[in-house]
């Protein structure tokens, strides 16, 4: 399989529009996509073979107050069920880091569930290594209802970097 892994720049949204919204369900618009790609800060890379695309990894890079360099939070990685089990998602992360790396950060960092044993293998067989077994994720959700409905179908997860 001829596998193309690629960052997509602002100039891309169009391209981007359908991508998220095969893998999401939901895209924004074009226009602001376009803004979302033509933040540094932000990255959205795209596995493509010779006639579609068969993955997207999300992430941003985060600047800190205390520290020069810049850290990578890996946001997302998705595979479409067809290329699962190529090596998609493996060259996603390689990408990322690579890129993290030539920009001189310090570390990149994904969180995951303890269930999920398929992203946890991912990220051992690329590298990454658990810094700590036992966080929890907290999230605030900032959507607009009464806050019973805002939790429906979310619980707190324990997360694996």
């Amino acid at each position: 399989m001829d596998l193309r892994i690629r960052r997509l720049g602002r100039q891309e949204a169009r391209l981007a529009e359908p991508v998220v919204r095969a893998f999401k369900g939901a895209s924004r618009s074009s226009d602001s996509l376009r803004e979302f790609l033509a933040n540094p800060a932000n990255y959205l890379l795209i596995a493509e073979t010779e006639c579609e695309v068969a993955g997207f990894l999300m992430a941003y890079r985060l600047d800190r107050p205390d520290r020069e360099e810049s850290q990578m939070f890996v946001y997302e990685v998705s595979v479409g069920v067809p290329w699962r089990g190529r090596g998609v998602a493996t060259a996603l992360v390689e990408k990322i880091t690579a890129l993290a790396r030539a920009e001189r950060m310090f570390e990149a960092f994904v969180l995951t569930s303890q269930a999920n044993e398929r992203a946890k293998g991912l990220y051992a067989r690329t590298g990454g290594v658990v810094e700590d077994d036992a966080a929890v994720l907290f999230v605030y959700p900032l959507d607009s209802g009464p806050p019973d409905s805002r939790r429906k179908g979310r619980r707190r997860a324990r997360v694996g970097r």
